[in-house]
């Protein structure tokens, strides 16, 4: 079930936080389309092939939460459409902020 108001799993790792995401690609447009268990559900107009999607996927993110592109990797999942995020360069109640913040767009 996807909503918009949910708790999101974010999990300390080394050097940042893990947030896991349930992908859908080659779509209309790329937008979030909310909580998807513990996981946040988005959308990316990329297609799958070349890693595309992924790319997609990090840049938009890292746009959407206003961090730099290298502080948002895709640490497991790269050929699924369950993936699991790693974010560094933030502290944890900044990124649970940010992260409320981009459930609302």
């Amino acid at each position: 079930m996807i909503g918009r108001s949910a708790t999101i799993a974010v999990t300390p790792s080394r050097g940042g936080f893990l947030v896991g995401f349930r992908v859908s690609p080659a779509a209309r447009r790329t937008r979030v389309q909310g909580v998807y268990g513990d996981r946040i559900k988005v959308q990316v107009s990329a297609p799958p092939e070349d890693d595309r999607a992924n790319a997609e996927l990090t840049s938009t993110v890292a746009e959407w939460l206003g961090l730099p592109a290298d502080c948002v990797n895709i640490l497991s999942g790269h050929k699924s459409r369950d993936k699991v995020v790693a974010f560094s360069g933030i502290a944890e109640t900044e990124l649970r902020l940010r992260l409320q913040r981009m459930l609302e767009l």
